[in-house]
């Protein structure tokens, strides 16, 4: 069976650094057969830092799946881009509430960056410092239009946040999901997708590039995992979670603290 596994505050918790016992029910999935696919809301340069960090060399689906690529062969598999006249008239109505997304990009494995920023962008300080490492400095938006893989800002009060992504739904320009509490940065998180980009659409895309039945396991504690959950044939949420309130999952497991994805095999077999 194929393993769909999110990795913040799933996999990993918000340190980055996967559990002893994680790395170990990961092998024994491997060794069982099973294949496993990351799915995350991370960019993909900043999953290969994070691989590099835990010794991992998975596929992944990222950006929320409008993206995928397989670690260990660099070979991409899935991309879907925002419709150049499309983004722009999201740009239009974000910007009419004073809301300026940063742009993450397909870099098609350019050294400049996977990060395009408008001017003054609305993102919260600190995640703009985060960021600034791969920020494409030589590029502005009307550089990018047909690359854009999705729209993100943090630290929004939740009435704006909310308000924006009912806006983005009423125009059918894109898949808007607000995260609230952001753990890191606090406020909240807005993320605008391509329409008809989920995870569910990247596992999808890896199963056809695979050869494989759409028939898994997914794992999951997030907003951006409720459709993976929703369509796994097993579903696992982490306890305490948002998944855990708003996804009838099979099982709940504990947070990465408490190495819960270590029973992962056991719940799968």
């Amino acid at each position: 069976m194929l393993v769909v596994t999110d990795l913040d505050r799933t996999f990993w918790g918000l340190d980055c650094v996967a559990p002893q016992a994680h790395l170990e029910a990961l092998a024994e999935l491997e060794e069982a057969g099973h294949a496993v696919l990351a799915a995350t809301g991370r960019r993909l340069r900043n999953i290969l830092r994070l691989f590099d960090l835990n010794g991992l060399k998975l596929p992944a689906v990222a950006l929320d799946g409008s993206i995928g690529m397989d670690f260990a062969t660099k070979e991409r598999f899935h991309r879907i881009a925002f419709d150049a006249a499309a983004l722009w008239k999201l740009l239009d109505i974000l910007g009419a509430q004073g809301i300026r997304p940063c742009l993450y990009i397909d870099d098609r494995g350019d050294p400049g960056g996977d990060v395009v920023m408008p001017e003054n962008p609305s993102s919260e300080p600190s995640h703009l410092r985060f960021l600034d490492e791969d920020v494409n400095h030589a590029l502005s938006p009307n550089d990018v239009e047909t690359d854009v893989l999705e729209l993100v800002l943090t630290g929004l009060p939740s009435d704006l946040a909310h308000e924006a992504a009912r806006a983005v739904h009423s125009q059918s320009l894109g898949i808007a999901r607000v995260d609230e509490p952001d753990p890191l940065y606090g406020g909240s998180r807005l993320t605008v997708s391509p329409p008809g980009v989920s995870k569910v659409s990247g596992v999808e895309a890896f199963c056809k590039w695979k050869g494989l039945d759409i028939d898994f396991a997914a794992v999951g504690d997030g907003v951006n995992d409720l459709e993976l959950l929703e369509a796994a044939s097993i579903s696992i949420a982490i306890a305490g979670s948002y998944a855990s309130r708003a996804a009838n999952a099979d099982h709940t497991i504990p947070p990465p603290e408490q190495s819960g994805w270590a029973s992962v095999p056991k719940l799968v077999s």
